[in-house]
C-alpha cells in the first residue's frame, strides 16, 4: 500500500468512475491542489469563494449524470492513508455542505478504528449531510473499493439509488 496520500488519488478516482459508470456519465478530477476552472462551471460563486478563502479542497471532486435524472449530482472525496477519525468525517462533511454534493465519500485502506465504529453506530448525524444524505464509508484495498456496509445503508452505485 503506498505511503503518501496523493498516490491513491488517481486509482481511488478510476475506481469510482468505473463504479459509476452503469448509473451514469461520471467525470472526477484530482481536485486537492485546486479544482480547475471546467469543474468550477457546475459551482456557485459563494461556494467558489470559500473554497479560496479556506485554502481547502476535497481531493477528488466532480459529477455525475445519472441516466434518469437531468441534475448534475456533485461528488467530494475525501482520502486518508490511515485508519479514519471522526475528524475526517466532519472534513468530507465540509465539503459536501460547502459544494452541495449529493455524493460524500470517506475512503481510506485502514477505515475506522473500533472505538469511532461503535460511536458513528450510535450516531448517525455525523454520517449525514444536511440531514439526509450519508457520506459513503470506502476501504481501498488497492484494486477494490468495499463500502462499509454497517455504517453506509445505501448503495450509492445501484441505478435505483440516482
Amino acid at each position: 500500500m503506498s505511503s503518501k496520500e496523493e498516490e491513491l488519488y488517481l486509482p481511488v478516482m478510476k475506481l469510482l468512475e468505473t463504479m459509476f459508470a452503469e448509473v451514469g456519465e461520471c467525470h472526477l478530477e484530482i481536485s486537492a491542489s485546486g479544482i480547475s476552472e471546467g469543474m468550477k462551471k457546475h459551482l456557485d460563486d459563494p461556494a467558489i469563494n470559500i473554497l479560496q478563502t479556506e485554502s481547502k479542497k476535497p481531493d477528488i471532486f466532480g459529477y455525475i449524470l445519472a441516466e434518469k435524472s437531468y441534475f448534475k449530482r456533485r461528488i467530494v472525496v475525501e482520502i486518508k492513508k490511515g485508519h479514519l477519525t471522526i475528524d475526517d468525517v466532519y472534513q468530507v462533511k465540509k465539503y459536501a455542505e460547502i459544494l452541495d454534493a449529493y455524493y460524500a465519500f470517506l475512503i481510506s485502506p485502514k477505515g475506522f478504528k473500533e472505538i469511532y465504529r461503535r460511536f458513528l453506530l450510535q450516531r448517525h448525524a455525523p454520517l449525514s449531510i444536511s440531514g439526509y444524505q450519508p457520506i459513503i464509508i470506502m476501504r481501498f484495498t488497492g484494486d477494490t473499493l468495499e463500502r462499509d456496509e454497517e455504517l453506509c445503508y445505501s448503495d450509492p452505485f445501484a441505478p435505483r439509488y440516482t
